[in-house]
């Protein structure tokens, strides 16, 4: 048996271990997700059990506005890299938010302006916290900086604002992430069917933007990886059974180059991603057919399909947002339609089994990150 079947087995072997009662009913961490509310975000923070299962112990407001609607976006919620912050977009009013996890709970610290239009994506390296501002129907999309000071009270950093692949608007940008080495950002751009790329100086101020083709039509959310591999969802737009999943590896001088072109699952609307910690397995959520997929990674970061419908979100619901446990045991994913989060156990080869559904959620709620 190679490695990496020996890693899923003992993913699978960790997920069928039987839990006692007592077990399943301790917290072993939390969930965050937001309500995205035009009357006043908030931070709804839930409790995490083994079993899956999750009760809400808070919910923090951010000082900010939702929109009420999905954001077309993946990481509008985003914890530092040491777990200690927790840094939330407020799309409605053009600023973000962040809060430090204490051990009595979520305490809010600054909320600032994002420094451009419609903020929809956050990401978090080593101090420094860049967001993605999607713009509207007239101004356009651009990148913008900002230290944390370790303690979440976030200041603008100098000179780092920059444009999108267009100065107008309409570039339908989804997410920004850093480089798995910290020195470049990386964007997608829906609309324009571009991936863009930022190199960082060593003031971390970024170049002006890279453009690169994307493989696959709609290229939407995406995972960073090892090695400076990352993978990205084709949501097709929207069209049946036309998703995909792509892979590249992102060189110093931005250019991208491509491992798997589009890996299709024949699947629909494949907008979200996330990996397995040990980054051997990519997930999709596939929002226009209620499903999630599985994929295998090889080392060199070639994509596999493993289960085209790994997990079935249910009826009625439109699974969007989505995260796995540390322990790699459980996935979440909230799901818009009938406003609930579903819990996964991960299994063998990528199977999931659905245990739990948290229902009650408010309309538009966006944004999910385990811890």
């Amino acid at each position: 048996m190679n490695i990496l079947l020996r890693s899923i087995s003992g993913i699978a072997l960790l997920s069928a271990l039987p839990l006692s009662s007592a077990l399943a009913a301790d917290p072993i961490g939390k969930l965050y997700t937001m309500s995205n509310a035009t009357t006043g975000n908030e931070i709804l923070v839930y409790s995490r059990r083994a079993d899956g299962s999750l009760s809400q112990t808070d919910h923090v407001g951010t000082y900010g506005l939702g929109t009420g609607t999905g954001l077309g976006n993946q990481s509008a919620l985003t914890l530092s890299g040491d777990g200690a912050l927790l840094f939330a977009v407020n799309a409605g009013n053009n600023s973000i938010s962040s809060f430090r996890i204490t051990a009595t709970g979520l305490e809010f610290v600054k909320t600032v302006s994002s420094g451009g239009v419609s903020p929809v994506s956050l990401t978090e390296d080593r101090g420094r916290l860049f967001v993605l501002n999607a713009g509207d129907a007239t101004h356009g999309g651009n990148i913008s900086g900002f230290w944390t000071e370790n303690t979440g009270d976030l200041e603008a950093i100098h000179n780092s604002r920059r444009p999108l692949s267009n100065a107008a608007a309409g570039t339908g940008a989804a997410q920004i992430s850093f480089s798995d080495n910290g020195k470049q950002l990386i964007v997608t751009e829906k609309a324009t069917n571009l991936i863009l790329t930022y190199r960082l100086n060593d003031y971390n101020r970024p170049s002006w933007p890279k453009s690169n083709t994307s493989s696959g039509a709609t290229p939407f959310g995406f995972a960073v990886g090892k090695r400076n591999q990352f993978f990205v969802s084709n949501a097709a737009g929207g069209a049946a059974n036309g998703s995909s999943l792509s892979s590249y590896k992102l060189l110093a001088s931005g250019q991208l180059n491509t491992i798997s072109p589009t890996v299709g699952a024949g699947e629909t609307a494949a907008c979200w991603v996330t990996l397995t910690p040990d980054g051997r397995y990519a997930f999709t959520t596939n929002t226009g057919s209620g499903t999630i997929s599985s994929f295998r990674i090889g080392f060199n970061g070639a994509v596999a399909v493993e289960n085209n419908d790994s997990g079935i979100t249910g009826a009625g619901t439109a699974p969007i947002d989505m995260d796995i446990s540390p322990d790699s045991r459980i996935l979440y994913t909230l799901n818009s339609g009938n406003e609930t989060i579903s819990s996964f156990s991960v299994g063998l080869n990528g199977d999931l089994t659905l245990v739990k559904t948290l229902t009650g959620l408010p309309d538009g709620a966006n944004g999910l990150v385990v811890q």
